[in-house]
Parts: C-alpha cells; structure tokens; sequence
C-alpha cells in the first residue's frame, strides 16, 4: 500500500474535484499535504487517518453548548 492517498481518496475526503479546491479545503482542515508540480495535492496517508480520527472523536463528543448558555 502506498504511503500516498490516491487522486481519488484525495477527492473524497475534500469532497472536492478540482485541484485548487482539494488544497483549499485540506489546509481548512488541517491536513498537510504538498502541491506536486502539476498542483495534485500530495497526502501523506498517516495524516489522513489521524485527521479522520481527531473527526471521530470530535464527534463523538457531546455538544454542550445549549445547556452552557442557559
């Protein structure tokens, strides 16, 4: 398996098909990546899965925000 996310998994996890779009929202996410020259976002595929497992947990939490504000 390669260290590198394919064009396709870059796609999904952006929800993006454009390149400059795919950048945009990885660096919105906090991803790292590096543009290659023809601009296709580079992710490396251990940043991927720790961005998925920071999403996790987030969600996984409870919002509190409603009973805070009362």
């Amino acid at each position: 398996m390669s260290p590198w996310l394919t064009p396709e998994e870059v796609s999904e996890l952006t929800d993006a098909k454009r390149r400059t779009t795919q950048c945009k929202r990885l660096a919105a996410m906090g991803v790292p990546f590096t543009p290659n020259y023809a601009g296709r976002p580079l992710v490396e595929r251990s940043a991927a899965l720790k961005y998925k497992e920071r999403a996790d947990k987030k969600a996984a939490e409870p919002d509190w925000t409603a009973i805070k504000a009362a």
